[in-house]
């Protein structure tokens, strides 16, 4: 069975809704046959860090909102996270670009390190407020994980691995994706959003049934 998942790391509904989808997977007992694959996807492509401001400040610019309703959905996603085990910190977290992270997450995934590109930025942004776009910073986080950092200072420096990053949005346009986390299980089903435990355990094992009863 395999799992495609477009997201992308400053996304807390995908933060939390792979926290969901792995706590699923503990619980079924075909976990060992399945295969996650992520996929690049830009949620807010136009964010610029801006230092000296905060989170709620920045989301609030970007957004053309007031920064009290900024504050209240910051605080309605950081209680949401709790209640599913992930820590969501925006005191700390940056919001920025992420576009040549995903250059260097394609990178990644051609050295079988995607999966734990993926959720090491997640922890980066949302837990210890790093600055996914800044270089040293991406080629630090990119070595926790095994990757040669001189390989990955080479890609933030360059234009590499840009057609695939655009390959991923397309294809989600294609697929019908319209936000993120988007879930695809085998090709045959799609789960949008920050889904509960239960509706990942219904998928998976209705998906399971139905490829292994035609066999």
């Amino acid at each position: 069975m395999k799992i495609t998942i477009w997201s992308d790391f400053v996304c807390p509904f995908c933060f939390i809704g792979e926290s969901h989808l792995d706590k699923a997977l503990e619980s079924f007992s075909h976990a060992k046959d399945v295969e996650i694959e992520y996929k690049s996807f830009l949620l807010m492509p136009d964010a610029q860090y801006v230092p000296g401001q905060n989170y709620a400040e920045t989301f609030s610019s970007m957004k053309g909102v007031p920064l009290e309703q900024a504050e209240a959905m910051l605080k309605q996603v950081t209680d949401m996270a709790k209640n599913s085990g992930v820590e969501i910190n925006y005191d700390k977290a940056k919001l920025t670009s992420t576009y040549d992270a995903h250059r260097v997450f394609q990178y990644a995934k051609e050295q079988g390190k995607g999966n734990e590109f993926f959720n090491r930025f997640y922890a980066a942004h949302f837990t210890e407020g790093e600055v996914l776009s800044d270089t040293e910073t991406v080629v630090r986080l990119a070595e926790d994980v095994g990757l040669d950092g001189v390989q990955v200072r080479k890609v933030m420096e360059s234009k590499e691995h840009t057609d695939q990053v655009t390959n991923d949005i397309s294809e989600a346009r294609s697929v019908g994706v319209q936000g993120v986390p988007f879930f695809v299980i085998d090709n045959k089903y799609a789960v949008s959003g920050a889904q509960p435990v239960e509706v990942f355990n219904q998928v998976l094992d209705k998906v399971w049934e139905e490829e292994h009863s035609k066999k």
